[in-house]
């Protein structure tokens, strides 16, 4: 249940703080007061669109903020769970704050969420009808759901759902394979080609890196074979004067003559020998670099052939060439894949002829459940009416059974449905959507409120001036009524009519004022008296008499007793 409504700067409310309780809650006040904007603020708990023009005047920011009582909600706080909440007992925190630069913000429990998670988390939590409610009741959508909730069928439709869902992909599936026959065909020859292309091109991983660096070396060969050969003579020999390795040798022969005269030039002596063998053994290394640097035309052809092939590939399948060969593998997958459809279409309707007589079994299953209950459900909106001064009228429930499968759904099955209503003796049942009277339209939505309203599953029923177009002892049976609703949920109720406000076991009214140069909008509890004084103002005059609030108190004692 909501037990708390803070409000600040919306619209011509200030600052107003609104305990609600359980039971019937009684909201008053005269027309224009603002209760309205108690609505509003309610709304933007469950996720309506924030406007800037919502905040009050000379401000920048309004706020609303709501504590509600969620331990009689079990589904509440498994879906607090699911959408990533952390839990918080038995209470739900949701504060809205709204900015005139549009940087409006939304916390639930002390964290942020966006206005996506906020309607999907308090869907069902709060049941506004109202006025501008009454096109809900005509939608097949709400009134199925009218009659599962009724009959306590979620968990058939749950089941049937799960069930249709993979109906549906499988049908998907199949649709996306079948596709153009033509196309897909041309697909094939297209990959074909590409393949065909790659494979024969008989790439090898790194080929192109190897292939610039060799391309490199030949693009030099002329000036690495002068290069090479002038170090090749510098190390042997020249035109006219000897080389590194024969003046080495001339060295060492030097030096044994000189070791005979002085023994401690030894370790010279292997060293120069083992310089000697390092140079003969490098002058023999550049004879065949040299030997080596001719340019092979026919290699050096066959470089350039192979570069060009791999530069015709890079825009169609990649900039390098093992980027063409993951290419080439994802073209043969893709293709396999294809021409494997046929085998995967028939795999599914295989699926589908198994899964749809299993399907059409739960369908009639629940189709069944929901005569009996749609049955029962008219027999029960019925009887709410005769008490509703509407003593000739007749609910009823068209359900019929849909064989085609395309034409189901994961919500209504294999059912249409229709609510239809007699309003007069001799007259025919027509839809709800042919009826004019705003005031009948009340009075069966208060009669299917009343009869789901032991079902469980909703936190607050909010009747937003349902009363509307009916006055009188109707209206006294109204209040009856709603007070009947509260004994199973909490009900808030906006009311003008002192026979509705009369049942109430908690009143607030809203009143307004001139301030200096503001308007200001309160939300102020009524005690007993208090209260007595309202219901009286209610029941009209200029002004409170004595006669007046005995009548008030005589409408608050008779409403006891019922």
């Amino acid at each position: 249940m909501l037990e708390v409504l803070k409000i600040r700067n919306l619209a011509v409310i200030d600052s107003a703080e609104v305990s609600f309780q359980r039971g019937l809650n009684i909201i008053s006040g005269e027309t224009g007061a603002g209760k309205s904007i108690v609505i509003e603020a309610i709304s933007l708990l469950l996720g309506s669109r924030a406007s800037g023009e919502l905040i009050r005047a000379g401000c920048e920011e309004a706020s609303v903020e709501g504590i509600f009582d969620v331990s009689d909600i079990p589904w509440l706080a498994e879906r607090s769970r699911k959408l990533g909440f952390r839990d918080s007992g038995s209470q739900l925190l949701i504060r809205r704050k709204i900015h005139q630069s549009g940087k409006n913000r939304i916390y639930v429990n002390g964290e942020l969420a966006t206005l996506g998670v906020l309607q999907e988390l308090t869907q069902g939590l709060v049941d506004l009808c109202g006025q501008h409610e009454h096109q809900s009741l005509l939608s097949s959508k709400n009134q199925m759901s009218l009659i599962d909730q009724y009959g306590g069928l979620e968990k058939y439709t749950t089941e049937f759902s799960s069930l249709f869902g993979q109906y549906r992909s499988l049908l998907s599936e199949l649709e996306r394979l079948r596709g153009d026959d033509s196309d897909a065909a041309q697909k094939v020859e297209f990959l074909k080609f590409q393949i065909d292309e790659l494979r024969v091109a008989e790439l090898c991983s790194g080929e192109d890196v190897e292939l610039q660096s060799e391309k490199k070396l030949y693009q030099s060969a002329e000036q690495r074979f002068r290069l090479a050969n002038q170090v090749r003579e510098c190390l042997v020999q020249s035109s006219e004067n000897s080389g590194s390795v024969d003046l080495v040798s001339a060295a060492i022969g030097f030096l044994k003559d000189l070791l005979l005269l002085d023994s401690s030039l030894e370790s010279e002596r292997v060293r120069l020998e083992s310089v000697a063998s390092e140079l003969e053994d490098l002058a023999q290394t550049m004879d065949r670099y040299v030997d080596s640097a001719d340019l092979d035309p026919d290699r050096y052809r066959h470089i350039q052939d192979r570069l060009a092939l791999i530069a015709s590939f890079r825009r169609k399948y990649g900039t390098t060439v093992d980027e063409m060969l993951a290419r080439l593998s994802n073209l043969e997958n893709e293709l396999q894949a294809l021409e494997n459809i046929e085998v995967r279409a028939q795999q599914i309707e295989d699926e589908l002829h198994a899964l749809v007589p299993e399907l059409r079994v739960r369908a009639q299953e629940l189709s069944g459940l929901r005569k009996k209950v749609a049955s029962l459900f008219s027999k029960s909106v019925t009887a709410e009416l005769k008490d509703l001064n509407m003593a000739e009228a007749q609910l009823g429930v068209n359900l019929t059974f849909e064989e085609d499968e395309s034409r189901w759904s994961s919500r209504s099955a294999a059912n249409l449905i229709e609510f239809c209503i007699l309003t007069n003796k001799g007259e025919r049942a027509l839809p709800l959507g042919k009826i004019a009277s705003g005031g009948e339209l009340s009075r069966i939505m208060l009669s299917i409120r009343r009869v789901i309203s032991n079902r469980g599953g909703i936190g607050v029923y909010l009747f937003d001036e349902i009363d509307s177009g009916i006055g009188g002892p109707t209206a006294f049976q109204v209040g009856s009524k709603l007070r009947s609703v509260a004994e199973h949920n909490q009900v808030v109720c906006i009311t003008h009519l002192p026979q509705v406000a009369a049942f109430g076991a908690h009143h607030l009214v809203v009143s307004k004022k001139a301030n200096k140069d503001r308007t200001v909008t309160t939300v102020q509890e009524l005690g007993p008296e208090e209260r007595k004084k309202e219901i009286a103002r209610m029941l009209g005059g200029p002004e409170l008499t004595k006669t007046s609030l005995q009548n008030a108190d005589e409408l608050i004692h008779l409403s006891a007793t019922m």
